[in-house]
């Protein structure tokens, strides 16, 4: 399942572009879930609710708060959401690199639906290569999520307990050993900050002695062993934002 967001004050093309995704996505046969906002000050009223998306589409000229500066709270909250302008100005073309959108999509009913199509073949691709995802286990079976989408991990007695970004903060967790899972998971963002946590520093908002602050408000112990690495991991993350 796609997560969408479609962010634009115009109601006309906030319907259109639904429409249009709604259209390509059902002939690619991929489930997608898309909310529609009409202000950036709306998308942005809850943290955790910018977090379940993969794709927002932003106007930029919009009243109070313009698509721009919105993308650049969106990217501070996720730093994996790929986002995408649609608008009927070409002016802010560089402006959009620094907050990593992806595309920069004109308004122009002739070239929308085809533009719109090679954005959300180019995104899927993306998310579909490389995706690291965690197995668990339960009464219900096997479940599986992305590693993306996992806030941190802590270990706890026998188990190594993941603390998952889904509609809030959900936890599932294994028997397995937190240095197993860092081998795992140490090369896809993933920091040690302590005997037993690892954090995922895409959600990361900052570092202190010797505490990692996280983007819903938890603050995670930093033992002294790791505080050098968390603070150069943290410097370094944030410079590829």
């Amino acid at each position: 399942m796609f997560r969408i967001a479609i962010c634009d004050d115009e109601a006309y093309f906030r319907r259109r572009e639904k429409e249009l995704i709604e259209k390509h996505m059902k002939k690619k046969r991929c489930a997608c879930q898309i909310d529609l906002y009409s202000s950036g000050e709306e998308i942005l009223n809850n943290e955790d609710s910018v977090l379940k998306y993969d794709m927002v589409f932003l106007d930029v000229s919009m009243e109070e708060m313009d698509g721009m500066k919105a993308a650049e709270k969106i990217r501070q909250i996720s730093a994996g959401v790929y986002i995408v302008f649609v608008t009927a100005y070409i002016t802010y073309v560089l402006e959009g690199y620094k907050v990593g959108a992806v595309r920069y999509l004109l308004k122009e009913e002739d070239s929308l639906e085809n533009a719109l199509k090679e954005c959300l073949d180019t995104i899927t691709a993306q998310m579909a290569y490389g995706k690291v995802m965690c197995t668990f286990s339960s009464a219900n079976g096997k479940k599986s999520v992305p590693a993306d989408s996992i806030l941190y991990v802590e270990s706890r007695l026998h188990k190594v307990v993941f603390y998952v970004m889904e509609d809030g903060v959900k936890e599932y967790s294994r028997y397995d050993k937190l240095d197993t899972v860092e081998q795992e998971l140490g090369k896809h963002g993933f920091c040690r900050t302590h005997q037993s946590f690892l954090v995922n520093m895409s959600y990361a908002v900052g570092v202190e002695r010797y505490r990692i602050s996280l983007v819903n408000g938890m603050e995670i112990h930093i033992s002294k062993k790791y505080y050098k690495n968390v603070e150069k991991e943290y410097i370094q993350h944030q410079g590829e934002i």
